[in-house]
C-alpha cells in the first residue's frame, strides 16, 4: 500500500467560470440584502422614537382634555343641583 498523498486544494480548470461567476453574483446580493435589512431597521428604529414622542404628546392632551371635561360635568351637576333646591 502507497501512502496517502497529502493534496492541497486547488480550483479544477473542470469548473465552469459561469458557475464562479454565479456564486460571486450570489455573494454580492445577499451582502445587499443585508445591507438593505440593516437600513430597514435604522429607520424604524427613528420610527419608534418618533412614533413614541407622539404617543407621549397624544396621552397628555387626552388627560388634559378629560380634566377639563370632568370640571365642566362637575360644575354642570352643581348648577343643576341648585336648579332641582330652588324648585318649590
Amino acid at each position: 500500500m502507497s501512502a496517502p498523498t497529502k493534496e492541497s486544494w486547488h480550483l479544477d480548470k473542470k469548473v465552469p467560470l459561469s458557475l464562479i461567476f454565479a456564486m460571486l453574483i450570489q455573494a454580492a446580493m445577499v451582502i445587499w440584502a443585508v445591507a438593505d435589512i440593516k437600513k430597514d431597521v435604522e429607520i424604524l428604529k427613528s420610527r419608534v422614537t418618533t412614533q413614541s414622542d407622539r404617543d407621549e404628546r397624544q396621552d397628555r392632551t387626552v388627560n388634559e382634555i378629560v380634566a377639563e371635561l370632568r370640571t365642566r360635568l362637575e360644575r354642570m351637576d352643581n348648577k343643576l343641583d341648585r336648579l332641582i333646591e330652588k324648585r318649590p
